[in-house]
């Protein structure tokens, strides 16, 4: 590629980025109401007709955002699973990673939760379960719990339904916790895991 092209080609990738970086503090600032596209231009530095450069609209680059949101939060799971921990250790850090991303950004995730869920909670599970991040997630979950079961830490369960079960479960949690209808526990990861590994039934019952 020539060097003028491919400086083009930084410069508009820094804009784009910046631009979702704008969309994100304004969102997680001013909310649903204050999140349009002449606040988010102000916030980037740039003018409002620009933003339809890189996005079709609102909704476009709301989704956008929420890619790069949910990005950073597959990095970070991404690094939990690899390193080297017992079993309970990695689910342990995995959820407690998932509370911590989303008590950073629960200002931004009620926005866009609100904004693209709202409605149709059938529908809002259909896009998650499509989302990359979230696919990706599950295959390296599902490898990570297979190699658990190879080193003899787990049962020989089917892997792909214990990180579906695992991390529809952390999901549903967080989700409750964004709504408003849940308070924060401390120990809310530990709870999560003790579920998963232990059970329901008492000793006397099992």
């Amino acid at each position: 590629m020539p060097v003028n092209e491919t400086k083009r080609a930084l410069v508009e990738h820094y804009r784009r980025d910046t631009i979702l970086a704008a969309a994100r503090h304004v969102i997680a600032r001013q909310g649903r109401g204050g999140a349009s596209m002449q606040a988010i231009a102000d916030e980037a530095g740039v003018a409002k007709g620009t933003l339809y450069l890189y996005f079709r609209d609102r909704d476009d680059l709301l989704q956008h955002t929420g890619g790069l949101v949910f990005d950073e939060l597959l990095a970070r799971l991404t690094t939990v699973l690899e390193e080297a921990r017992p079993l309970s250790e990695s689910l342990r850090a995995l959820v407690r990673t998932n509370l911590e991303f989303f008590d950073e950004n629960q200002e931004f995730l009620r926005v866009y939760m609100a904004l693209r869920h709202a409605g149709d909670p059938a529908a809002s599970r259909r896009r998650r379960r499509k989302a990359k991040q979230y696919t990706r997630h599950l295959e390296m979950l599902s490898r990570y719990l297979a190699e658990a079961t190879a080193r003899g830490e787990m049962k020989a369960l089917d892997p792909e339904r214990v990180a579906l079960f695992f991390s529809e479960g952390v999901a549903a949690i967080l989700l409750h916790r964004l709504e408003g209808t849940a308070p924060a526990r401390a120990e809310e990861a530990d709870w999560i895991v003790d579920m998963l590994l232990n059970g329901l039934c008492s000793r006397r019952d099992s």
